[in-house]
């Protein structure tokens, strides 16, 4: 545009000089007299270049012409060309104004839109928050047992010393989660939740080479684990509005069961539920679709299914099947949140043990471990009750091939090698891994749950109590034990509570001998000369414990 304006004002100068020229040459021919030759003068501004008719200040004389040579009506009609190129040059003047001023205001409106304009990467960053969430789960405790003993882990990866270590106690951090949140479009959320806990490994050296031993460094350290890692989407059934909000979810996920028990039950940091006690991981790696069925905004059914490898989160999967769980809830006077009213649960789980299709499937299981290849369910059925300040839940529990010496064992269990002679528990755990490790063992169970607020206070009582049968087949079983729980509840705030409570398991039946050829009954041979030996004293002793939880949700 400027280059346009600068050769408008060349040409206009130009056309001005010539203007000027002819209208002096036209004046000089009228001024001169018939009787001599006139002569026109010229001359010229060195420093500007234009060519005058008349002499003035820094003009130099350039030439003189006879006027006779100069054709006057040639020169007007010059002159009126000029003129009508000076209008035409005027109107393109005003165009390139107005153009120029058009240019102008489009250039301060750019300008503005510019700097409202918001680069993609200030957008993502301003609402970074509303895609992304980082939060953090941790379970702490204080512990000391009264009595010890053998039996499961009342939190995960807690373990005591077994009996005769009365009043051992221990300071524990069993869980630290991070979770992280992400939402790229509406209706996805990707989550990853890394866990650490605390490892247990028995003490010793590693071989290395024929002559050298490292010490083990394991026992006791925080390790990592991968908690969750899945992907959801909540949008496939926005066209439905019975199925509205129900989702689908793959990867590694909680199980139909045991995270919804636990936000029913909601005392999770204090101890395990049911299922999740006996044997169930919380964590499976598959696939499945969840959600509420509403009628009139109201919950009638709530329901979660999927299919997942044999193997729980944190060991490989070997098999070449997979295992289905689903639970069904239904609420049959409507819910208006997620666990309102009365509510009938079942679920349902069946699968196979982790073993690889080659390993062996006989009878007589490989000690310590489940028959390989033999199928293995659960089915729990529940009636719950959630009010604003008090909930109350019945559960029976019923098994087959659920609960093996591993399970029974995870938090304190007797010691398996050795022999008769060198190991006191040796004929014990031989008469533990015949009733649980035979493949064909069913088990049963009763549990009650409830909790109170007490009105106008941060304090909340809750109590367990759990009747379990590790294999109902067997008479008289001295592996029968009861779990009861009792404690007060202190909501500190919003983020931290604390419980103190007592927990106990107790083997119910009266001590009494087991004979070897029964327990071979279920494993014949488990037991190297069986004839008319006995298992002493076969029913564990009992464990009795104080715990302080913490829980610090954010």
């Amino acid at each position: 545009m400027n280059s346009d304006r600068k050769q408008f004002r060349r040409t206009f100068a130009i056309a001005m000089a010539a203007c000027l020229l002819l209208c002096g040459l036209a004046g000089k021919v009228l001024a001169q007299s018939s009787g001599s030759v006139p002569m026109l003068n010229l001359y010229v501004d060195p420093s500007t270049k234009i060519v005058y008719t008349e002499p003035g200040k820094g003009r130099r004389l350039l030439t003189q012409v006879p006027v006779s040579s100069v054709d006057v009506n040639q020169l007007e009609q010059r002159q009126q060309h000029t003129e009508a190129q000076l209008g035409v040059a005027q109107q393109e003047l005003e165009r390139l104004a107005q153009k120029d001023k058009a240019l102008t205001e489009s250039n301060f409106q750019l300008s503005q839109q510019v700097t409202q304009i918001t680069p993609a990467w200030r957008h993502y960053i301003d609402n970074f928050q509303d895609k992304f969430r980082v939060g953090t789960l941790m379970y702490g405790d204080y512990r000391m047992y009264t009595h010890t003993g053998f039996q499961p882990q009342e939190l995960t990866q807690i373990s005591n010393p077994g009996p005769q270590n009365n009043i051992f106690n221990s300071f524990d951090i069993s869980r630290a989660y991070l979770n992280f949140y992400f939402f790229p479009i509406d209706g996805l959320t990707a989550r990853v939740t890394p866990n650490v806990y605390q490892t247990i490994q028995a003490t010793g050296n590693t071989t290395i080479g024929s002559n050298t031993q490292f010490a083990s460094n394991v026992n006791g350290n925080l390790s990592f684990r991968l908690k969750y890692a899945y992907l959801q989407y909540s949008k496939l059934f926005d066209g439905s509005p019975y199925f509205k909000g129900d989702t689908i979810t793959g990867g590694q996920e909680p199980n139909p069961l045991v995270a919804w028990q636990e936000d029913l039950w909601g005392f999770r940091y204090v101890c395990l539920t049911p299922w999740n006690y006996y044997s169930l991981s919380s964590t499976q790696v598959g696939a499945s679709i969840q959600g509420p069925i509403k009628f009139n905004e109201l919950q009638y059914v709530d329901y979660d299914m999927g299919v997942f490898n044999n193997a729980s989160f944190h060991a490989i999967n070997q098999t070449n099947t997979i295992q289905w769980m689903n639970r069904i809830s239904v609420y049959p006077f409507g819910a208006k949140w997620r666990f309102d009213g009365l509510g009938l649960t079942w679920f349902f789980d069946y699968g196979y043990a982790n073993a690889a299709p080659s390993a062996s499937s006989t009878a007589n299981a490989p000690f310590g471990h489940l028959a390989a290849n033999a199928h293995q369910m659960r089915q729990a059925f529940l009636a719950h009750y959630t009010a604003e300040n008090w909930g109350v839940i019945f559960e029976y529990d019923w098994g087959h091939n659920a609960f093996n010496m591993g399970n029974a064992f995870s938090g304190s269990g007797p010691i398996t090698t050795g022999t008769e002679a060198t190991n006191p528990y040796f004929n014990f755990s031989q008469m533990a891994a015949g009733f649980l490790n035979n493949g064909r063992n069913t088990q049963s169970g009763f549990d009650l749950m409830g909790h109170v607020h007490i009105p106008r206070s941060p304090f909340t009582a809750f109590g367990l109590w759990s009747l379990w049968q590790p294999n109902t087949q067997v008479q008289n079983d001295p592996l029968d034990f009861q779990r009861w729980v009792v404690g007060v509840q202190w909501q500190v705030n919003e983020f931290l509570r604390i419980a103190l409570d007592n927990q106990n398991v107790s083997y119910y039946h009266s001590q009494h001998d087991v004979a070897f050829s029964y327990v071979d009954s279920f494993v014949p041979g488990i037991f190297k000369k069986p004839g008319a030996g006995q298992v002493v004293d076969a029913v564990p002793w009992d464990t009795h414990s104080i715990f302080l939880n913490l829980e610090f949700s954010y």
